[in-house]
């Protein structure tokens, strides 16, 4: 037996689903937005970067000059300590399995 719905009922369901697909799209926009948002900020990254690398080339020779100097400065048995530290740092952050 089928029953027929009376009217207010179904308006009360077409309001339900206008409201929720309005809310769905209102989700897709704003995923869309985070999207653009994220990209246009690895672009200004991107560009500063690349500006800092062409137009700062001057200043990393002259800081690459002061490491190669102060590294060939260091004694032998001084020398590995540094290397040793900066690669027990990085592993031991990064090392997954801790116990």
């Amino acid at each position: 037996m089928i029953k027929e719905y009376p009217e207010t009922h179904i308006q009360k369901l077409r309001i339900i689903i206008h409201k929720e697909t309005i809310r769905l799209v209102r989700m897709h926009n704003q995923d869309h937005i985070h999207i653009i948002l994220h990209f246009s900020t690895n672009i200004t990254c991107f560009t500063i970067l690349s500006a800092y690398s062409i137009l700062g080339n001057e200043e990393l020779i002259t800081l690459n000059s002061w490491v190669q100097e102060f590294l060939y400065n260091l004694s032998n048995t001084i020398k590995p300590f540094p290397i040793l530290l900066l690669t027990d740092l990085c592993i031991g952050f990064l090392d997954t399995k801790r116990r």
